[in-house]
């Protein structure tokens, strides 16, 4: 069962993984703070995060061809 994963456990799973993104099939976050720095990243492993990706694609593409 997916569940919410905490900074912590974050933090040990991508010491653990080492990868340039973060892709966690058991943690339904799809968004999580970043590794270095501030700010946000998404859950590649989570569908929000593609749909969310899709959806910034077509405003970016509905708006150029305007």
């Amino acid at each position: 069962m997916r569940r919410k994963w905490t900074k912590e456990e974050i933090k040990d799973y991508r010491e653990l993984h080492g990868s340039l993104f973060y892709f966690n099939t058991e943690d339904s976050n799809f968004f999580i703070p970043k590794a270095y720095g501030y700010g946000w990243t998404m859950n590649w492993a989570n569908p929000i995060s593609w749909i969310i990706v899709a959806l910034v694609i077509i405003m970016i593409v509905v708006r150029k061809f305007r």
